[in-house]
């Protein structure tokens, strides 16, 4: 078994080798720089011979020519003592080996051998300076040199490979991209080409990742007392370190007070009118912050927000606000700006053309004219202090004319070129428009040009600019730019010429514009300017600035100043009283910036009065800017009057003429006293009594006024009523009473809060004082037909005011009219004073007694008709008393009937007329008459209507004799009577003929 398997195993192997080599090891593609040793590995099994080949011819090694550099090694493998790349003989290709034996030839793998080579210089690469801003993405170029293979690029930071990460990679082109750049970024950057050939670095490039500028400690809102040291701290940190400016937003820093130490602000003796908001600015090249914070001198108000000065058109309307916070809340004023020192408004008040809105925050002016210009002043007063602010306000006939930001410039281009005329128009008070035209020589008119001129080739932008495209001989000329608003016009040209072979036009970056000019000072004929620089592009050395103003009833800026080397001027030779504005553009060796904003309107100062010096009023303004007098004490000596006491804080003998002493209600009535010299107190009279005022005073050297002063507030005593109840009224209840109404006292007459009201109810020698809280009083107890006298006086704790005029009340009986009244017409009577003369009062003592007597005389003639007439009433205040019942036995053929209608209606709310006649209910008074209807011949004869009669006391059985008052429950009777005539065909007709039928129906209402 062991002899089979052996003689398998050798039959195997001779059957192996009898057959074609087999390839072991396939060549690899390997790349060797030039003139260096290269190897390409071949090995088989069971071959006799090995052969190379490359790009199809075989490889002569040295075994066949000694010349040869390549070496066919033992193993097979084709061993190159250099790598040659010269254009006779490259050993660059593609190679492959075969191996072969008596059984036939085996074919390796390809394998390319290539000559790597790589140059020095780099194509590309990153400037040596590179700045960029935390956030920003960086991207560092990098074009590797020529090479072959291609070089593969790697990034050094700081000699230390960058890896790829989530914001920093290699692009494939070899940039290095780095996305949200942070600062630890900043370092040095080296690109590395690497190949089989070597390796090349570029040079080094510093990036500087900048970080804005960031507040490592923001200035903190204080609170202090005035006199001690403040300071405001402010830490910023930044790369690179930026530096520190401090400044005030609503007022001027208090320069000689004020230092800043270690990047803190610094205040000593802060007094309140440094209380305002400052500013910590910290400015690098990376950007700039600034943290506010708020000092707050306690005791004094603040301004929220200040006036604005206003530059307005005459004809048009004009606002200004001013808000003043503080604790207590401060009485906010404006001063308006005349000679008239009493022209101070409070809220809802108004003046001319000025008013004042928005709680006092607010003064409107309205169609304004030349007459309103002038410092108008803002003051706010409490009990801590006073603080003032102004508000120039300008009233112009015209706004100043437009600018050109960018104008045209002369060209110089050769034919089939496209140019570009740029002409932005800068307008601030108005919209601006521009227009193009084009002459293209001096004895040629001159031509509008419009989009599509010149055969479609010309366009205007919307900015302005004239574009010009495929320029031709026959485009040269004068090109005109016409920049036109409501405000004015400018023009500027510029000159293009086509000629061959021109200079290439190259635009270039114009400088950036700088900052708007603030106001430093203003005299009579000089104006300080100061601006900053831009801080995005800074100028370069070379840079100056140039300053345009304008004035009223010119057509066009004028160059005030150029060549300013600093970034401030003084403006001089203006004219008195007149108002300017300015604007500053940035020059160098390229051209003139983009110009700057405008100003804000500056009107320098009028002539003063030649009895005043300059020093005089400088030293007075410098005094008077303090807080100079205080106000110490306000008491008030009568409901009218108020002694004022104040102290002068400096010697003002020569600084303070007087002061102005204001009084304002809290409706807003203002009352000024001047006081001149030093007095340090002096009475207000013609107050009004009970009423809160606010006291305050103003300093002042003639036509100088300072600060305000601390304020007093309090209210002056009560003082009795100044005028008596009006609309005083009667209405009566039932016998003997009666309710006494009046309206009540306006607050500013009555001059004082009302405790009461006294009510006198006089009756010949004897009276009857009451004292009542509320505007009624139910009198009782009165005896009926007696005069009565009824006066009534309000009551404070003051005392009494005075009474109303007396009012003449009889409580008499009542009598029903003989005419019907209207309902409207009762409810409107009321008493009234009795303005009459002696003989009518007589007349009204008579009338009633004659009425008597025609009553007796009517019973005695119905007595004679034998009427049985019966009454068990009891004696009432009404003048005809009403029969129990009336009947006849027989009717009439025909009649007509008549309807007499009275409502038993009893009110509290009726008045009865102030006369010496009977007072009279008016439920007893309701007459109502019916037309009469004439009754057909034939007719039936029936009652048309009822007539109801109301009595105190019923005139039937069982009826209640009076009416109850303050009952939940008021019975209501009515009596129905039928009267039956005789028709106007009867006969006769006797009074004996009627027939009258009674019924009584109870209502309970």
């Amino acid at each position: 078994m062991k002899t089979f398997l052996l003689a398998c195993i050798l039959a195997a192997a001779v059957a192996r080798q009898a057959g074609p080599p087999v390839i072991k090891e396939h060549p690899s593609s390997v790349a060797a720089p030039r003139n260096d040793p290269a190897t390409l590995n071949c090995a088989a099994s069971g071959a006799s011979r090995i052969r190379w080949y490359r790009d199809g011819e075989e490889v002569k090694t040295a075994a066949e020519d000694p010349r040869s550099h390549r070496v066919l090694l033992p193993s097979g493998s084709l061993f190159f003592l250099r790598v040659a790349t010269s254009k006779r003989d490259s050993d660059a290709g593609t190679y492959w080996c075969v191996a072969s034996n008596s059984h036939g030839a085996t074919r390796s793998h390809n394998a390319t051998l290539t000559v790597a080579t790589l140059a020095y210089d780099f194509q590309s690469q990153a400037d040596p300076v590179v700045r960029a801003r935390v956030g920003d993405s960086v991207v560092l170029p990098c074009r590797p040199p020529k090479g072959s293979p291609p070089p593969e690029v790697t990034w050094l930071r700081d000699s230390h490979e960058v890896t790829n990460s989530s914001r920093i990679s290699v692009s494939q082109a070899g940039d290095l991209v780095i996305s949200q750049a942070v600062e630890e970024d900043s370092a040095s950057y080296v690109c590395r080409a690497r190949n089989a050939a070597g390796a090349r670095e570029s040079t080094p490039t510093k990036l500087t990742i900048m970080t804005p500028p960031w507040f490592e400690e923001r200035p903190a809102n204080v609170t202090v007392a005035s006199g001690v040291v403040v300071e405001l701290a402010c830490r910023a940190r930044g790369s690179p370190t930026p530096t520190v400016t401090w400044r005030r937003l609503d007022g001027k820093m208090p320069l000689g007070r004020a230092m800043i130490e270690d990047q803190r602000l610094v205040l000593d003796h802060v007094a309140a009118a440094d209380s305002g908001v400052y500013v910590c600015e910290v400015e690098s090249e990376a950007g700039i912050a600034a943290a506010r914070a708020t000092l707050t001198v306690i005791d004094a108000p603040e301004f929220a927000q200040r006036p604005q000065d206003v530059q307005v058109v005459a004809g048009q309307s004009a606002r200004l606000s001013c808000k003043v916070e503080g604790d207590p809340k401060p009485l906010l004023l404006w001063r308006l700006p005349t000679q008239d020192r009493t022209a101070l408004l409070a809220a809802g008040q108004s003046s001319g053309h000025a008013s004042v809105a928005d709680q006092g925050q607010t003064l409107l002016l309205g169609d304004v004219t030349t007459l309103e210009t002038g410092t108008y002043s803002c003051w706010g007063v409490s009990r801590g202090g006073g603080i003032s602010a102004h508000s120039e306000v300008v009233v112009v006939k015209a706004y100043p004319p437009p600018v050109i930001g960018i104008g045209p410039q002369d060209l110089k281009v050769s034919p089939g070129v496209s140019v570009v005329f740029p002409c932005e128009a800068v307008s601030e008070a108005a919209q601006a428009s521009v227009s193009w035209w084009h002459q293209p020589a001096a004895s040629h008119p001159i031509r509008h040009l419009s989009k599509g001129s010149k055969s479609g080739r010309v366009s205007i932008l919307v900015n302005g600019a004239l574009v010009i495209r495929d320029v031709r001989v026959s485009d040269a000329g004068t090109y005109r730019c016409h920049v036109s608003a409501e405000t004015g016009s400018i023009k500027r040209s510029a000159v293009l010429q086509v000629v061959e072979a021109a200079e290439e036009y190259r635009p270039f970056l114009l400088p950036a514009p700088p900052s708007k000019p603030r106001l430093m000072a203003v005299n009579q004929t000089a104006v300080h300017l100061s601006w900053l620089p831009n801080s995005q592009m800074g100028g370069g050395s070379d840079q100056t600035y140039t300053v345009e103003f304008w004035r009223q009833g010119w057509e066009e800026w004028r160059v005030a100043d150029a060549l300013i080397s600093q970034e401030s001027c003084v403006v001089g030779g203006l004219t008195p009283g007149h108002t300017y504005t300015f604007l500053v553009r940035a020059v160098d060796s390229r051209g003139a910036s983009f110009p700057s904003p405008w100003s804000d309107p500056v009107t320098t100062r009028s002539p003063r009065d030649p009895s005043l010096t300059e020093d005089e009023v400088r030293h007075v303004r410098r005094r008077l800017s303090r807080p100079t007098v205080t106000l110490t004490d306000a008491t008030a000596t009568a409901p009218d009057s108020v002694l004022l006491s104040w102290k002068f804080l400096a010697l003002a003998d020569e600084a303070v003429e007087g002061v102005l002493v204001y009084a304002i209600s809290d409706s807003g009535v203002v009352q000024v006293v001047t006081v001149l010299g030093s007095s340090t107190s002096h009475p207000v009279h013609g107050l009004q009594a009970n009423t809160p005022y606010t006291f305050f005073l103003v300093p002042f050297w003639r036509s100088v006024e300072g600060t305000p002063s601390n304020s007093y507030s309090l209210q002056t005593p009560q003082d009795a009523p100044s005028v008596a109840p009006t609309d005083v009224r009667v209405t009566p209840l039932e016998e003997g009473s009666v309710l006494i109404t009046w309206s009540t006292l306006e607050p500013e007459k009555a001059r004082g809060e009302i405790v009461g009201y006294q009510v006198i109810i006089s009756h010949n020698t004897t009276y009857t004082s009451e004292t009542v809280v509320n505007p009624w009083l139910d009198a009782i107890g009165l005896v009926p037909g007696q005069l009565y006298t009824i006066r009534v006086s309000a009551v404070t704790k003051a005392g009494p005011g005075p009474f109303t005029a007396p009012l003449l009340v009889d409580i008499g009986p009542s009598q029903v009219d003989s005419q019907p009244r209207e309902e409207s017409d009762i409810a409107s009577t009321d008493f009234h004073a009795p303005e009459r003369p002696q003989w009518l009062i007589v007349l009204h003592i008579i009338t009633p007694i004659v009425l008597l007597m025609s009553l007796a005389t009517l019973l005695y003639v119905r007595k004679l008709n034998d009427k049985p007439v019966t009454s068990t009433a009891p004696k009432s205040s009404l003048l005809y008393q009403v029969p129990e019942c009336l009947f006849s036995s027989r009717l009439p053929e025909s009649a007509s009937t008549y309807s007499e209608n009275m409502i038993l209606a009893p009110s509290k709310s009726q008045y009865s007329s102030a006369s010496s006649s009977p007072l009279l209910r008016y439920h007893e008074r309701v007459n109502e008459y019916a037309e009469p209807r004439f009754q057909k011949p034939n007719e039936n004869t029936e009652p048309y209507a009822t007539t109801t009669l109301l009595v105190p006391a019923s005139p039937c059985p069982n009826h209640p004799k009076h009416w109850s008052r303050n009952t939940e429950k008021t019975s209501t009777s009515t009596y129905h009577w039928s009267v039956s005539l005789p028709s106007s065909h009867a006969s006769s007709f006797t009074p004996h003929s009627m027939d009258y039928h009674c019924s009584s129906v109870r209502y309970d209402l």
